[in-house]
C-alpha cells in the first residue's frame, strides 16, 4: 500500500518507478527548500518501500506491459 501523496495504492512499478525518477531529479537540482526536500525524501523512502515489496512478492517472472 502506498503512503505517497501523488501515487495511487493501485499504482503500477512502473509509476512508482518515474515518481521516484522525478523526485531524484528535484533533489539534485538543489532549487527546493529544506522543508520540501524532506517532504520528498520521506516521500521516496515510501516509494522504495513500495517498490520492495512489490518485488518481492513476484512470481519472477518478466513481462512486458503494452
Amino acid at each position: 500500500m502506498s503512503d505517497t501523496p501523488d501515487i495511487p495504492d493501485d499504482a503500477s512499478i512502473s509509476e512508482k518507478t518515474e515518481r521516484l525518477e522525478e523526485i531524484i531529479a528535484q533533489l539534485e537540482d538543489g532549487e527546493v527548500s529544506l522543508e520540501r526536500a524532506n517532504e520528498l525524501h520521506t516521500e521516496g523512502n515510501h516509494l522504495l518501500e513500495d517498490l520492495r515489496e512489490d518485488l518481492d512478492t513476484g512470481d519472477g517472472a518478466i513481462t512486458e506491459n503494452r
